[in-house]
């Protein structure tokens, strides 16, 4: 889409998303912001951004620091959400961790499945390494964005979390070149302050604020005239007024009219730009109903995504919503609970928050809507259905069930990839087959092996029959895994064949190959094929260990403890 016809779709407002690179031109009103975030960043090896739900932190960091940044020539990775991706099944590399894995496929995507997994998130910096004319190390930032979703009460196995983000501090720790950001929301500051304070490393602390009411005013002005508009002024008068009290708050106690949420602020003016798009009357209505009616159709169209995404009614998001704003009203928090026979879920609740609907107090127990002025719409809502997923509207089962995997929902992850398989019509082939890996990771990750082998297998035929001979090889290691640990040797020794005759430049795959290898007890032909996966610059960090265990139960089992 071509900048004149982004503009002309939804103005200067992006809506429920966050602003990016692409929108660099309509981020307004945050320079001071920026460039204190970038100078911070620049000097510190370790650099937090902070403030609350909806204050746009990763706006800043993707429309603000990461361009300024680039514009200078800084070698800045790729940001993105964390997926775990069952292009690399779980089961290859079962010892390293899935979200390095996922973050390393972020920073990495060209050497993803083939060299990037199996390697540390420190070897991955140290092999990727560059100097500058003098031969200093030349800076690398780097930026792991939300970290809040590490650290919130989740279905996600905690210590894998917090394996992972112990993982990347030491790599803070072990590489001076590293310039590392972190986005957190105030809720969850004091206990990533807690998983810092535990590092000898320099780091440094940037807080955001919302928009006071004159800046917010300001931005918007400037963003609808760079549209055209002959009524900017006007406008941006009185979109300020009705989101000036939308300030997101972990506490209720806070004067409200005093700031403007930017993220309320894109919901509603994105609202209000499509509703008004084609006519000429002014962006705000003069009529408060006319506002509650169009949010109230953007509302129906957030909590249908919401119920497809974890498969529930949506009249299960909407009534614990109309319950959060009654419980506002008496000026107190709803508990976002599950209940007897209710389909609330804490996914259900984060969604919502994820958001910019709801936010948290500091301990996570009860919820406020972000702004007073959805109530009204909340109410007015009709009942509806939702939670099959419907046929419009870019609804991606694949993407839902990768992220549901990668906040734990099992389950949820599991029913998604089951409801796409026996979709009519079928998936395309290759979505086919990740939808099965997916399932083998998750039966893998349960314990259930013989299952585990299954769908890997059929995968694997899936994959030969539009001849992705690589994708073949792993999903047959994998298969070779779960056949050897189901008790199956046999099966598993003419799969780990099959794949070893397939594998060509895939060093990642090689150390998967010799982790099998030295599980079927051939422990020399392990070492063999480990040698040549750390030659070939994936999977170090997986060979390594491996090796290293090898060598040490050879030399145990030896007559001389290995000496001589």
């Amino acid at each position: 889409m071509t900048r004149a016809a982004i503009v002309h779709a939804h103005g200067p407002f992006v809506g429920t998303r966050s602003f990016g690179a692409r929108d660099r031109r309509h981020f307004l009103g945050r320079r001071s912001e920026t460039e204190e975030l970038v100078r911070s960043w620049s000097r510190h090896r370790l650099t937090v951004l902070h403030g609350d739900n909806g204050v746009g932190k990763t706006s800043l960091v993707d429309a603000g620091a990461v361009p300024a940044l680039t514009d200078r020539g800084s070698t800045v990775l790729p940001r993105g959400e964390l997926r775990f991706d069952p292009a690399f099944p779980a089961a290859i590399l079962p010892g390293q961790n899935p979200y390095s894995r996922a973050l390393l496929a972020l920073w990495s995507p060209a050497e993803f499945p083939t060299h990037g997994p199996g390697t540390s998130i420190t070897d991955y910096l140290r092999t990727h390494e560059s100097t500058d004319r003098q031969g200093l190390p030349r800076p690398v930032f780097a930026v792991l964005d939300q970290t809040e979703l590490l650290l919130r009460r989740s279905c996600a196995p905690e210590p894998v979390r917090r394996d992972f983000l112990d993982e990347l501090l030491t790599a803070v720790e072990h590489r001076p070149d590293l310039r590392l950001l972190l986005t957190v929301r105030t809720q969850h500051l004091d206990e990533l302050r807690r998983l810092v304070d535990k590092r000898e490393v320099d780091h440094a602390e940037v807080a955001l604020a919302p928009l006071t009411a004159d800046t917010a005013a300001e931005a918007v002005t400037r963003g609808l005239a760079l549209g055209g508009s002959r009524t900017a002024a006007r406008d941006a008068a009185a979109l300020v007024g009705l989101a000036g009290d939308a300030a997101p708050s972990s506490d209720p106690s806070r004067v409200r009219g005093a700031s403007v949420g930017p993220a309320f602020l894109q919901f509603l003016g994105r609202a209000l730009w499509e509703a008004a798009e084609g006519s000429r009357a002014p962006l705000v209505p003069d009529s408060g109903a006319d506002v509650d009616r169009v949010l109230t159709g953007r509302l129906t169209e957030v909590l249908a995504e919401v119920a497809d995404e974890h498969l529930v009614s949506a009249r299960v998001p909407l009534d614990w919503l109309r319950a959060v704003a009654a419980a506002g009203a008496r000026g107190v928090g709803r508990p976002a609970r599950e209940e007897p026979g209710n389909a609330l879920t804490p996914g259900v609740v984060h969604a919502l928050e994820d958001r910019h609907l709801v936010t948290a107090n500091r301990d996570g127990s009860a919820y406020l809507l972000c702004h007073p002025g959805l109530a009204g719409p909340l109410a007015a809502l009709s009942p509806f259905g939702g939670g099959r997923p419907s046929d419009g509207g870019g609804f991606d089962p694949l993407t839902a069930a990768r992220a549901a995997h990668t906040r734990g929902e099992t389950e949820l992850a599991a029913a998604h990839a089951r409801r796409a398989l026996a979709a009519r019509p079928a998936p395309a082939p290759r979505e086919r087959a990740l939808l099965t890996a997916l399932l083998g990771d998750l039966a893998f990750e349960r314990g259930d092996h013989p299952a585990a082998a299954g769908y890997y297998a059929d995968a694997a035929r899936q994959r030969e029959a539009v001849g992705d001979g690589a994708a073949v090889s792993r999903l047959l290691v994998a298969e070779a895994r779960n056949r050897l640990m189901a008790g199956e040797r046999s099966a598993g020794l003419t799969a780990l064949a099959a794949a070893e005759g397939r594998v060509h430049h895939d060093p990642s795959l090689r150390a998967g190959i010799g982790q099998v290898l030295w599980l079927a007890g051939q422990g020399n032909s392990a070492l063999d094929v480990l040698e040549g996966a750390m030659v070939g610059g994936g999977g170090i960090t997986e060979a390594r260990r491996t090796r290293g265990q090898i060598r040490a139960e050879q030399g145990a089992a030896a007559p001389d403890g290995g000496r001589g």
